[in-house]
């Protein structure tokens, strides 16, 4: 009996102090404290510009670019649009080609014309520049009045949005390109009289001449400089019936080089003109005899544009040279060597249907 007793003794107490547990308080334990995450020197968000899985910090760019704000593709770049201030922002054009920014602009309203970007004009405050910084006009607004819009009327005017703070309706102003800018003068025209034109009268081809801006005018420049009348006077002298050359190219491809300059594969054409100046007296249907060699040949230019090299297929060499030439677009050189094979080409620099009519734009520029 006692032994029952003490047993249930021993339940009871249990129980009580089971229930007594229950209903005690315990002070709330705080979870444990996660590490601090490190942020230095990570890029403010919506600043990266994502391309490709690849991300791409504006802030590198422009500092002081403090959000992305718009992806707008035009031909085969992006311009990739930042935010910086109430009066100017950031646009930076992107090649999807070779994957890199190829220019910076800090500016407002950018517009272009034919999806081509190097035709683009923008404006900081009062002045209207092209898309290589080229000073296009300067408006004389007041203190109250700024742009608020560009648009292309044509190639050679602009209508520009003056918004002022004294009025709601924006008032629309039509604005000549290059009005108020300094600019090369336009050479004055050779008057034709019925003499004879001597070869080394023909002046040597601008970019100008053929409405040629941006990439399209230092591509054309670039190989102007290594083919003319002064860089290869030999062509001249040793055929007295050769009068001009003018040259042409078409791009097939272009990537980035290690030094960061752009490298563009072309078709190098050049045509040659014979007894051109006897066949002037009516210069609307000039007569001559022509012919015409294309190569393949390799332009660097500079991220300003300028040329770093120039390299021609040259005779003799082998198939090693048109992979070199190429980089790392060897598509292009597989086509190249394939037989009968040629890859598609843009557009022809001039853009002309014929070379025929490359040489008119030329004669109606240079002559009268």
């Amino acid at each position: 009996m006692n032994f029952i007793k003490k047993t249930w003794i021993l339940i009871v107490l249990c129980l009580l102090l089971t229930a007594c547990g229950a209903d005690s308080s315990t002070a709330p334990v705080d979870p444990p404290e996660n590490p601090p995450v490190e942020t230095a020197n990570e890029p403010v968000p919506g600043v990266i510009f994502t391309y490709n899985r690849k991300n791409y910090d504006l802030q590198e760019r422009n500092p002081i670019v403090n959000a992305l704000t718009a992806e707008t593709p035009v031909g085969s770049v992006i311009v990739v649009e930042g935010h910086i201030g109430p009066d100017a922002g950031y646009y930076g054009i992107f090649d999807t080609e070779t994957e890199t920014f190829v220019k910076d602009i800090e500016g407002a309203n950018l517009t272009w014309r034919d999806d081509d970007i190097t035709t683009a004009a923008y404006n900081l405050w009062s002045e209207i520049y092209n898309y290589d910084g080229g000073l296009l006009a300067d408006l004389d607004l007041s203190e109250s009045e700024y742009i608020c819009g560009l648009t292309w009327k044509d190639s050679q005017h602009l209508t520009a949005e003056i918004r002022s703070i004294n009025s709601e309706t924006p008032e629309a102003l039509e604005v000549i390109v290059g009005e108020g800018a300094p600019q090369s003068p336009k050479p004055a025209k050779i008057r034709l009289n019925g003499e004879t034109i001597p070869w080394d009268q023909f002046p040597i081809p601008e970019a100008e001449a053929f409405g040629l801006t941006g990439e399209d005018a230092s591509l054309y420049e670039a190989a102007v400089s290594q083919f003319n009348r002064n860089e290869t006077p030999e062509y001249f002298t040793s055929d007295g019936d050769l009068d001009l050359i003018l040259p042409s190219i078409s791009v097939f491809g272009k990537y980035t080089t290690d030094e960061g300059n752009t490298a563009y594969v072309v078709n190098f054409v050049k045509c040659f003109f014979y007894d051109l100046g006897n066949g002037l007296a009516d210069l609307s249907n000039p007569v001559y005899t022509y012919e015409s060699i294309n190569n393949l040949a390799s332009i660097a230019l500079d991220r300003d544009g300028n040329l770093v090299s120039f390299d021609e297929f040259g005779d003799g060499e082998d198939d090693s040279a048109v992979y070199r030439f190429c980089g790392p677009l060897t598509d292009i050189a597989e086509k190249l060597l394939a037989p009968g094979g040629w890859p598609e080409e843009s557009a022809r620099i001039p853009d002309t249907g014929r070379y025929e009519e490359m040489l008119q734009q030329y004669l109606d520029y240079y002559f009268e």
